[in-house]
């Protein structure tokens, strides 16, 4: 089969490799689209902590199932629409009896640690595939792993109806979790972004926005808070200032989630956190009942127009090493896609 393959740090081409071979319990899918995540640049850069070469990047993917080995397995067909959580957990240690398969001790991610998504063919483990209807567009059904990161991190926030968040970081996961904080009943949204054309795109769904380089950036919070700060703030730019702005704005017994991947240690000013009675709550990934929320999200259509406005340009699998190139480099886009 076709796949693009990084053999090296900084290399990434399509080759010829073998199809991937089925174990009990697996369920092997024919790709259709796969979204480029800004973890799989990571991997490309050699700057993702724990992922080896050569290894087939991709974990946005929807395709049709073409096989599967095993019992217990009659909800699906050949021929299905399928999406599958794209890591591999063990099921046996005290996270994953806890619910919490995100941070297994023994976690084995697609695309980092194991073969991916941008490949004709890809396995995964049935227990983790779900299908799609035959009817849903397949570019939005591959947007399914970063709605699960949103689902996630809203539901992990404890975020309730009539309360306030702030999303500092308006790239496709910041947005996305705008829109899922927003349908689970936040009465206020507002994003914080530096990109006038992210803003731009969040003043048409509706969102408030603000520029945190703007001198009076601490005046245009306090306005939208009356003083009080946010409910949630969630920090996805994985920036020093964000980390900062994050603390600082959230009101008194608030909440911060630390979304953004950051390259090294950020200080905090646990005085605040003192303070202010803070929760901080990390997040990785997406539990599978999260992943699971995401499913239904897309089934039930009721943000697809949102989410389908994240795709920006699709690529061809013989385009992968253009599509990683443009994926690069910032630019007015958010979601980027790869078509078998």
């Amino acid at each position: 089969m076709k796949a693009a393959v990084i053999e090296e740090k900084n290399n990434i081409h399509l080759k010829e490799v073998p199809k991937p071979q089925l174990k009990e319990g697996e369920a092997l899918i024919k790709v259709k689209y796969c979204g480029i995540c800004g973890s799989d640049i990571h991997v490309l850069k050699g700057e993702h902590p724990t992922a080896t070469f050569p290894v087939i990047p991709g974990h946005e993917f929807v395709g049709e199932l073409v096989e599967i080995k095993g019992t217990g397995n009659e909800e699906f067909e050949i021929g299905d629409y399928v999406v599958a959580q794209p890591f591999f957990s063990c099921g046996n240690c005290e996270p994953c009896a806890k619910g919490r398969d995100n941070v297994c001790q023994h976690l084995c991610f697609m695309g980092a640690h194991t073969d991916g998504g941008f490949a004709e063919y890809v396995k995964v483990a049935v227990r983790k595939m779900y299908k799609i209807p035959k009817d849903m567009d397949l570019k939005l059904a591959a947007l399914t792993e970063p709605v699960a990161v949103a689902v996630h991190d809203v539901r992990r926030s404890g975020l309730r109806a009539g309360e306030t968040a702030l999303i500092i970081g308006g790239g496709p996961i910041g947005m996305l979790i705008a829109m899922v904080a927003r349908y689970a009943g936040a009465r206020r949204t507002v994003i914080s972004e530096i990109s006038d054309f992210r803003r731009n795109v969040a003043k048409k769904f509706g969102f408030d926005t603000v520029n945190p380089l703007d001198a009076d950036f601490d005046e245009q919070i306090s306005a939208m808070t009356d003083g009080k700060g946010f409910d949630v703030c969630f920090e996805v730019s994985g920036s020093k200032p964000g980390v900062k702005t994050a603390v600082e704005k959230a009101k008194i017994t608030g909440t911060v989630m630390i979304i953004g991947m950051t390259s090294e240690p950020y200080p905090v000013d646990l005085s605040a956190v003192f303070a202010k009675e803070l929760n901080i709550q990390g997040v990785r990934i997406h539990s599978q009942y999260n992943f699971i929320g995401a499913v239904e999200l897309l089934k039930n259509g009721a943000l697809n127009e949102e989410f389908q406005a994240m795709i920006s340009k699709v690529f061809r699998i013989d385009e992968v090493e253009d599509a990683f190139a443009f994926a690069q480099v910032p630019g007015d886009y958010f979601k980027i896609l790869v078509e078998m």
